[in-house]
């Protein structure tokens, strides 16, 4: 009796210790996002690859738009950068964090392979494709990290998207990128 009693003691006090404090469930899921996969194009974007992967009433090369579509039936959020501005040389990804309604989505720029850039100006598209995102009003933050580049490091967006619709465009910057942006 004693040793089952000292067994259940110990048991308990090891659940305590995994389940008090916050404990390893609930931050498991803390930022909601369950899933996430995001994708970059080559310098040009992905129109180079054959048509026009982004809907809207502009132009493409007109201005970098954030478009956003919402799977209520999957909880699953695409989103799309358009038309964004770097330099040729570098590595690129882009990421979701948040929960309760606020997201924060990051696009990375570094120099490509660690080492340098090159000395000229290309467009890219992101895109991005996050499960576990809860309809509704949502808080979205879109920032830009040049690691390389303090200056042009920092939030391109910050504003709310209502889910419940099911998709959206907002436009980012309309600065003339002449040269840089050709449509094929």
């Amino acid at each position: 009796m004693k040793t089952t009693m000292k067994t259940m003691i110990v048991a308990l006090s090891l659940a305590l210790v995994a389940f008090g404090c916050g404990g390893f469930e609930e931050q498991a899921g803390q930022d909601g996002i369950t899933s996430q996969q995001d994708r970059v194009s080559d310098c040009g974007g992905f129109q180079i690859e054959g048509g026009n992967f982004f809907g809207g009433p502009r132009g493409y090369c007109d201005a970098e738009v954030l478009y956003w579509q919402y799977d209520a039936d999957t909880a699953t959020l695409h989103l799309a950068d358009a038309r964004v501005l770097l330099n040729c040389c570098g590595d690129h990804a882009m990421e979701i964090t948040g929960g309760d309604g606020v997201y924060i989505v990051t696009e990375t720029d570094a120099p490509e392979d660690g080492w340098g850039r090159c000395a000229c100006m290309c467009v890219f598209d992101f895109t991005m494709e996050a499960a576990g995102v809860e309809a509704g009003v949502i808080q979205l933050r879109l920032e830009r990290e040049v690691t390389d580049w303090e200056e042009g490091s920092g939030p391109v967006f910050e504003g709310e998207i209502d889910l419940t619709t099911g998709s959206g465009a907002i436009v980012i910057d309309e600065t003339d990128v002449g040269p840089w942006c050709e449509t094929q």
